[in-house]
């Protein structure tokens, strides 16, 4: 056996919830974040505008079924280039952080998340007419530049490759439920940044995306585990999620 074929040792790291978002890209159960900034420069974005609008302007005045004119085509391979550009950094930060998550925990958990129903069109059918439009679809493009898949997928073999493991869980909840006490209570959710819980007898108050990630690991340590068959998620359900007592 050779020594790429050879298993690696398993993973004596500790266990470590996951929660992927979009103002905390990454949100780590014992209170780790992972954040990042613009994959352009300003000076980079500045550029990038400016060619958009060129186009936009050279678009208007091109005839239906007119070619495209070097000029243009210049402009749009000048645009594809900075995206490209942009692409490449966002994937780059991706591989550093899912390799020193891998590195450091030996079980990784993150939600089972379906992330093409979450980026479904917001406009709606012509007999229910969507609404929110543009904020949806804002945050449909927030979704797609963090590419929440590919995160999951390089976690998936790096952890792998270290000996650990990655396992899902459902994701009904865990941003709306208290990980101090187990409780959901409506109002919790006080901000994208924010949790107070609103039961009287907690009151506990943190991160909301650190609270979500701690739901996320307890949900695992009750053995609620999102397991696939036959091309489908099924979900082992426990009757209850009980408060967190030791976490």
């Amino acid at each position: 056996m050779t020594a790429q074929e050879a298993t690696p040792e398993p993973h004596q790291g500790p266990e470590v919830g996951i929660d992927v978002g979009v103002a905390v890209p990454l949100a780590l159960s014992d209170g780790t974040t992972y954040e990042h900034g613009q994959w352009l420069t300003e000076q980079e974005q500045a550029v990038l505008l400016r060619l958009e609008q060129r186009a936009a302007r050279r678009k208007q005045h091109r005839e239906p079924g007119e070619r495209t004119s070097r000029r243009l085509q210049h402009t749009f391979d000048q645009i594809a280039q900075l995206r490209a550009k942009a692409k490449r950094r966002a994937a780059d930060w991706q591989h550093q952080t899912t390799t020193t998550i891998a590195r450091a925990y030996g079980t990784v958990v993150v939600e089972a998340l379906t992330i093409t129903n979450m980026v479904t069109s917001a406009r709606g059918t012509v007999d229910q007419r969507g609404r929110n439009v543009a904020q949806k679809a804002g945050l449909n493009r927030s979704i797609a530049a963090e590419a929440w898949g590919r995160t999951v997928t390089m976690l998936t073999y790096k952890t792998a490759r270290h000996g650990g493991t990655l396992v899902k869980v459902p994701a009904p909840g865990t941003s709306r439920r208290c990980s101090a006490c187990g409780i959901t209570t409506p109002g919790s959710r006080e901000s994208q940044a924010v949790f107070v819980c609103k039961n009287p007898d907690c009151g506990w108050s943190g991160n909301a995306d650190h609270n979500a990630a701690r739901n996320i690991l307890h949900l695992y340590r009750i053995g609620l585990v999102a397991i696939p068959a036959a091309g489908r998620a099924v979900v082992r359900r426990a009757r209850r999620v009980k408060p967190a007592a030791a976490r």
